[in-house]
């Protein structure tokens, strides 16, 4: 399906958190109700800090005291969210698990405990890897992994020769295992339910892991597999090497793809690429092929490279491995459409930081820290999420995300004295329109939809908008005097 569904819609409406978070099982009623509640005010002010987010010292308090307490673990404020997200995924034919890591920065904070070197001994932090869950459409359906860790000082100062050598289970490249096994997990939950949703773990470069690689061709994971290869790895053919062996390999065409803005790119643009697709027989590494009793691994490898690119730019060139069938051109353009949707979770981790302050929370402590991450991943789907909803399915009523006190008081704000609140409900595309002028969006028609940026800037003033609506319209449905 290529967009979202009315009942996809409906679980980023009001009533969200009760959807997504109401069924946790935290161990004490009370602390699931207080999930609740904090996902909630999280959401209403996503660029706020806790304080200024909870509304109140009793709820501040209330939120502090629940980031605080041992027995709330991670994982399971994470679960009922993952297990919607295995439901939403039920309705697609295929979904990608994609996976990706960064640095939470905590350094301003020096007073914070439990945390680890980052790029240096002089910045301390947490390593995070979310796996986020991706239609090939790019509609983020949700997350159903984030593995956290501290970086050991010990661990973190030896040459990269000496990491080599460590077990799987003491590098970091142990985050791919990780996303794998979530992926794997999903696609048996979803076979359980009688779904036949196709799940497929994508990673970049990072993930070219010959441990990887192994798990993915065991007869018992069912999921597949789709990574950027880094190395120039050995295979079974005469040439000897990945790059010379595709290099040879006959054109199968020429596809256009869409490149988004990244940090590395300033302005999206067009790449025209080459395209060779190969079943190859990737060997082990040499010096672990004997002492661990390696075998080699067939994949499916798709050579995607810019021949021509723009003056000053430099040519995309990607080399995928994939243990999806690729028997024709188009299925090897498919594999390259699908890994482009690795960028959606790029997108929530900048949300994640920028939009929802996770590096900015004060808690003093590693573990208070992990538990309010989280909320703060939650938060960030779902702005994400909502700007999709918005782009997909524009002509839905906006009633099947806000509230009626939530629309008219958003249209009455941006119209100002002229306005008049239409008898018939806007669409949900008028609406997101809207919320993106709040966060500075200019909505010309020339204009592309809002962003995620804009989208958060304006979710956190249209809570006080509609509150103060509710406050001088007391009879208006959800307002004080609404019910007889």
């Amino acid at each position: 399906m290529s967009v979202a569904t009315v009942e996809d819609v409906k679980v980023v409406g009001s009533g969200w958190a009760d959807h997504e978070l109401g069924d946790a099982d935290l161990g004490d009623l009370r602390l699931n109700r207080r999930l609740v509640e904090i996902a909630k005010e999280f959401m209403e002010k996503p660029l706020a800090s806790i304080p200024q987010a909870a509304g109140g010292w009793a709820e501040a308090k209330g939120a502090y005291r629940f980031m605080d307490n041992e027995r709330v673990d991670p994982d399971a404020i994470l679960e009922p969210h993952r297990r919607r997200t295995i439901e939403r995924a039920a309705d697609h034919e295929m979904v990608l698990a994609v996976g990706d890591t960064t640095m939470l920065d905590y350094t301003r904070h020096p007073a914070t405990t439990g945390l680890g070197p980052l790029s240096d001994l002089a910045h301390q932090g947490l390593m995070l890897h979310p796996t986020l869950v991706v239609t090939p459409e790019r509609v983020p359906l949700g997350l159903i992994d984030h593995f956290v860790w501290t970086r050991e000082e010990e661990t973190f100062a030896l040459p990269p020769h000496e990491k080599g050598k460590l077990p799987i289970e003491e590098k970091e490249s142990l985050k791919w295992l990780v996303s794998l096994f979530a992926a794997e997990q999903m696609q048996r939950e979803l076979a359980a339910t009688g779904a036949r949703t196709g799940v497929v773990a994508v990673f970049d470069r990072e993930g070219d892991v010959y441990d990887v690689f192994a798990k993915a061709a065991c007869p018992d994971t069912s999921c597949d597999l789709l990574v950027r290869a880094k190395v120039d790895r050995r295979v079974d053919h005469t040439l000897g090497h990945l790059w010379l062996t595709m290099e040879t390999r006959p054109p199968a065409g020429t596809v256009t793809l869409s490149l988004p803005r990244t940090p590395k790119r300033p302005k999206a643009r067009e790449a025209e690429l080459t395209v060779q697709f190969a079943t190859l027989t990737l060997l082990p590494p040499e010096y672990r092929a004997k002492s661990e009793g390696l075998e080699p691994v067939e994949v499916q490898v798709v050579f995607a490279n810019e021949e021509h690119p723009p003056k000053g730019e430099d040519p995309v060139s990607w080399m995928l491995f994939t243990t999806l069938p690729v028997t024709s051109f188009e299925g090897a353009c498919r594999i390259l459409s699908h890994y482009t949707c690795r960028w959606v979770v790029e997108l929530l981790i900048r949300v994640t930081k920028s939009g929802c302050k996770t590096e900015e929370r004060q808690l003093e402590t590693a573990d208070r820290l992990k538990r309010c991450l989280v909320l703060d991943l939650i938060v960030a789907w779902r702005v994400l999420y909502l700007t999709t909803i918005g782009r997909d399915t524009p002509d839905l009523p906006c009633t099947v995300i806000f509230e009626d006190h939530e629309w008219r008081s958003l249209y009455l704000f941006v119209h100002k004295k002229e306005a008049k609140v239409p008898k018939t409900t806007p669409t949900l595309r008028e609406v997101t329109r809207l919320i993106g002028k709040l966060g500075g969006h200019l909505g010309r028609k020339s204009d592309k939809e809002p962003g995620q940026t804009v989208m958060w800037r304006g979710l956190s003033r249209l809570s006080d908008i509609s509150a103060f609506f509710l406050i001088m319209n007391p009879r208006e449905e959800g307002g004080p005097d609404s019910n007889p």
